[in-house]
């Protein structure tokens, strides 16, 4: 692989990020539900509103990187990360949610640059093993935060220092990626709708079949919440979290390693998974973590396979000039998914948590079927 010290870079800067943000995103619906007694109707909304305008800011971010450089961007994102750092001193609902936000925004806002950064330092042949390297190292920091986020939890230790100790990685973070060479000047001009219709039809079922995953691909903060309801204790719950995460590394670097087809990979590893994932969440939950962790494990699986194929897929069918908004495109439509999917499943779940879990399961069924009836059509020989 050509450049592997800048791939390196962006990896470990994603790794260090992972390593502090993840143990805010875990306790964050445990704060707002458990700790702070907010019902799950209002959590459903918090996400919806955390991923809703979270994905304008990924849309933004792309936007932005491509017309006033994406180092820049990355660099401006990440810093503001810290945020969540702070999120164990809320008091209130509504400060809790705040804190969460803007520093999920602002994650949100650094992705697609950062994704597009990475193009620029590989080549078409290298993207999946770049893709799914970075794709490892960030779920293997995540999987890292939730690990000591569990043993401080299950010794009692206080919540509020637990998060402020993440404020260290999350420094590192961002040091790292103002070590990356790549992204340094603005790419291009603003767009046209004109532009956006010579975008491409590969890449725009592309970000219509994730926007329908994004359906299943609910925030993991209701899994979590399930486990805690369940088990009725918090580490176990952030250990749930942490089977999703591993997996998610794992298979992440296999995909990005292996040699299959990026459309079947995203329409069965990755889509049709999903369903089998939700519907063990929504029959075998209350078995405990017997039926909850092989759950999780299944969608990280699942969710490896959309973050290594689908990004890969979007390398090759957008322009260059316009890498940056093809990956914001990307994060637009999964988070669009995923801010409907947080609003339904949080009035489902309090009627009865399966509703919401088999909600998740048909609608990653839909996007399933998009990929396989209508995206191999564009592929040649597909």
């Amino acid at each position: 692989m050509r450049n592997r010290g800048e791939v390196l870079k962006i990896s470990f800067s994603a790794f260090f990020a992972d390593l502090g943000y993840q143990a805010a995103v875990v306790m964050f619906p445990l704060i707002f539900v458990i700790y702070l007694g907010a019902p799950m109707w209002l959590y459903g909304i918090a996400e919806a509103i955390n991923y809703g305008l979270g994905s304008l800011m990924a849309f933004l971010g792309g936007l932005a990187g491509d017309r006033f450089g994406r180092w820049r961007v990355a660099v401006l994102g990440n810093a503001v990360i810290i945020s969540v750092s702070f999120l164990g001193f809320a008091r209130y609902w509504w400060q809790a949610l705040l804190i969460f936000m803007v520093g999920w925004w602002f994650r949100n806002f650094r992705t697609p640059p950062r994704r597009a950064m990475l193009t620029e330092v590989t080549d078409p042949s290298e993207r999946g093993e770049a893709f799914g390297l970075l794709h490892a190292l960030d779920i293997a920091g995540a999987a890292l935060s939730i690990t000591y986020t569990a043993v401080l939890l299950y010794l009692r230790f206080p919540v509020e220092y637990l998060l402020l100790i993440t404020a260290v990685p999350l420094v590192v973070s961002t040091l790292l990626i103002t070590l990356v060479r790549a992204g340094r000047g603005a790419n291009a001009g603003s767009i046209s709708m004109a532009e956006f219709r010579r975008l491409g039809r590969a890449l725009w079922l592309i970000v219509i079949s994730t926007f329908f995953f994004g359906f299943s691909q609910y925030s993991f903060g209701f899994p979590v919440i399930t486990t805690a309801e369940f088990t009725h204790e918090d580490y176990l719950a952030v250990i749930t979290y942490g089977v999703f995460l591993a997996a998610s590394s794992l298979f992440g670097y296999v995909f990005g390693k292996s040699r299959v087809n990026e459309y079947v990979g995203l329409s069965f590893l990755g889509y049709l998974l999903g369903v089998f994932a939700s519907l063990g969440f929504a029959l075998l939950s209350p078995l405990g973590v017997v039926g909850i962790y092989p759950a999780a494990f299944l969608l990280g699986v699942a969710v490896a396979a959309t973050e290594t194929f689908e990004p890969t897929i979007i390398s090759k069918v957008a322009p260059e000039e316009r890498m940056g908004l093809g990956m914001g495109l990307l994060s637009f439509g999964r988070s669009v998914g995923i801010f409907l999917a947080n609003t339904v499943m949080g009035l489902l779940y309090q009627i009865h948590y399966s509703y919401a879990y088999y909600f998740a399961a048909a609608s990653s069924l839909v996007s399933f079927l998009i990929v396989y009836l209508l995206l191999m059509r564009v592929v040649p020989g597909g």
